[in-house]
């Protein structure tokens, strides 16, 4: 049984393993200088205290999910950590977490979802251009990352 919600403090550990996992894939290390990794371990309050929102997706108990929204200027957010395992890459869980982001900046009047990533990431780049982002480098906030990305809501 799919579930997505918002993440607690009790999922941290979970969310934590499952980051580091899939940045591994990529040949990226969890916590390697990046300050939106390191946010990761005071979730929820990290992104909630400061406008954002984090959510997780667990499939018969097991977190095969994240998805996080965090402002970076009035009316744009960034769109963090939007991993799925490789196993459930492509059969919809991922346009579920990106609606639940969508909605949750439209209802607060955001006007911009905003992200980056590698080139590596091909399948995440396809997804994001499939949904309506178009590349705006401009985006890039991570040392690590080569693309940036934006979507206007």
């Amino acid at each position: 049984m799919l579930e997505i919600r918002e993440a607690t403090a009790d999922d941290v550990p979970a969310i934590v393993e499952h980051v580091a996992k899939v940045l591994a894939e990529f040949g990226l290390t969890f916590g390697s200088g990046s300050p939106t990794d390191d946010q990761l371990r005071g979730l929820p309050a990290s992104y909630r205290d400061h406008g954002g929102a984090f959510w997780v997706a667990y499939n018969d108990g097991a977190l095969v999910g994240t998805a996080g929204v965090f402002p970076v200027e009035p009316g744009t957010y960034e769109l963090r950590k939007m991993y799925l395992l490789p196993t459930l890459r492509g059969l919809g869980l991922g346009k579920k977490l990106l609606a639940a982001c969508v909605d949750w900046v439209r209802a607060r009047g955001g006007t911009y979802i905003v992200c980056d990533t590698i080139d590596a990431m091909t399948r995440a780049i396809a997804f994001y251009e499939a949904h309506g982002f178009v590349r705006d480098d401009a985006q890039m906030r991570a040392e690590r990352c080569t693309r940036g990305y934006r979507l206007d809501l």
